[in-house]
């Protein structure tokens, strides 16, 4: 009996056993929305070493955050509000029980949230489009004959194209985290409190470093014709990103954080958290979430479309898939209709969509048709390649502009939904398009 009070009393054991119960009770909803990658292992990793505890500090403060997230998600059912919800509560769990933490965890829930992959994705599409302009303007500098076409820069009638793996994404995930162990670093040499406001600021100045790794190590590998899957394109990368990311920022975190005057300082005043309101809030939070995860079907975030519902196109099979996307399909192309959503959420893009079905997109560009700009890619897929083409459309407006829609949808104007046209050969795309954008579908 002594020895089972023992064990109660054990913050640390009561603290872990409690997680590992929040988390079996979530863990379908988590399942669902965690997607494993290589960032989420690399932030995952790091969490151990950017906490500071202030164990004399008790707070339950978490918890209502916690809460404000999970009657969100119960009106709102986007995951991310689950899984803020969740992962408030787990810090709730640690500050309740252990001490009050620093801010940095804070970034590393944001950080690994599929939602921060869904906004790299989204809007690093067009960010690799501008990218390898840029990299064309400099590459003319050095090179004769240089040009760019969508991905592709073309130097003396040789293309090399600009893919996701060639943006080298994966240091977005790299450079956030050496960005927050600088922090930490720094924060400790220098005994500082980084306010939220001044981290986000220094993550805000490495998103600009990664943006300069990525641009310098297009030019060098064109420049170098280095071939993908080789060690010297491996070289570059690692190179540019200790020249133009670990190198500068090194330096730039220590300076902004040694002139800060917040210094840190640990209270010898004691503060517990309230028992009653502590039990009351993990029993009440631990039901709630395990309510949401065994009826996650229930709290989906798929609305019916009506107008999309009613569009029919002649010579088309028509179909609508379980998540309310309209289908047509014949011989020579797949026409998708996506349905509207927030100007907050997630757009269906194709470029996560089609890759999920294990295609890679080649050869992306904008055109113009009817003084509407859309976008065109080819799908590649073993020997298979299709032709695509993708913009949102609410009737009247054509765009592919991620700020514009969302803008326009948040302040008030007829939703977009995204329409993404696939066919076999070019020519079918094109006709495809014409017969699409010169409609008013909504």
């Amino acid at each position: 009996m002594i020895a089972f009070k023992n064990i109660l009393e054990n913050k640390v054991v009561v603290t872990t056993f409690l997680m590992v119960v929040a988390t079996a009770l979530c863990v379908q909803n988590l399942v669902f929305y965690l997607r494993p990658n290589i960032s989420l292992f690399v932030f995952l990793a790091i969490t151990p070493f950017i906490f500071r505890l202030n164990q004399n500090q008790k707070s339950n403060r978490f918890a209502w955050v916690s809460l404000v997230f999970a009657v969100l998600y119960f009106f709102m059912k986007m995951q991310l509000l689950f899984f803020l919800s969740f992962s408030t509560f787990i810090l709730f769990l640690i500050e309740s029980h252990r001490g009050k933490i620093n801010s940095l965890p804070i970034f590393i829930i944001l950080l690994i949230s599929p939602y921060s992959s869904f906004i790299f994705d989204v809007f690093g599409f067009p960010a690799r489009l501008l990218i390898t302009d840029a990299a064309s303007y400099l590459l003319s500098f050095i090179l004769t004959d240089v040009s760019n076409n969508g991905n592709n820069i073309i130097i003396n009638n040789q293309v090399f194209s600009v893919d996701p793996e060639c943006m080298g994404l994966k240091m977005v995930g790299y450079g956030y985290a050496t960005t927050l162990l600088f922090i930490h670093f720094f924060e400790k040499k220098f005994n500082r409190k980084i306010k939220l406001y001044k981290v986000l600021s220094i993550l805000t100045i490495s998103t600009f470093f990664i943006i300069l790794v990525n641009l310098f190590r297009i030019v060098i590998i064109v420049i170098l014709q280095s071939a993908p899957e080789t060690i010297l394109h491996e070289l570059i990368g690692l190179i540019c990103f200790a020249f133009y990311f670990i190198f500068p920022l090194y330096f730039i975190c220590k300076w902004l954080i040694k002139r800060d005057k917040n210094t840190y300082s640990v209270s010898t005043k004691i503060k517990c958290a309230n028992k009653k309101l502590t039990i009351i809030f993990t029993v009440g939070i631990i039901t709630v979430l395990g309510f949401f995860n065994f009826n996650r079907d229930n709290y989906r975030n798929i609305e019916i479309d009506n107008k999309s519902d009613k569009i029919e196109l002649a010579g088309f099979n028509k179909s609508i898939t379980e998540n309310n996307v309209v289908k047509f399909k014949n011989d020579a192309a797949l026409i998708y209709i996506k349905p509207s959503c927030a100007f907050f959420g997630p757009d269906h893009s194709p470029t996560i969509c089609w890759r999920g079905s294990g295609y890679e997109f080649i050869n992306i560009k904008t055109e113009q048709h009817q003084n509407f700009n859309i976008y065109t890619a080819e799908l590649k897929k073993d020997d298979e390649i299709l032709q695509t083409a993708w913009w949102f459309d609410n009737g009247t407006d054509k765009t592919i502009s991620q700020l514009d829609w969302r803008w326009k949808s948040a302040t008030g104007h007829e939703p977009y939904r995204l329409i993404n046209i696939t066919a076999t050969t070019q020519q079918e795309l094109k006709t495809q398009v014409e017969r699409l954008i010169n409609k008013n579908l909504f």
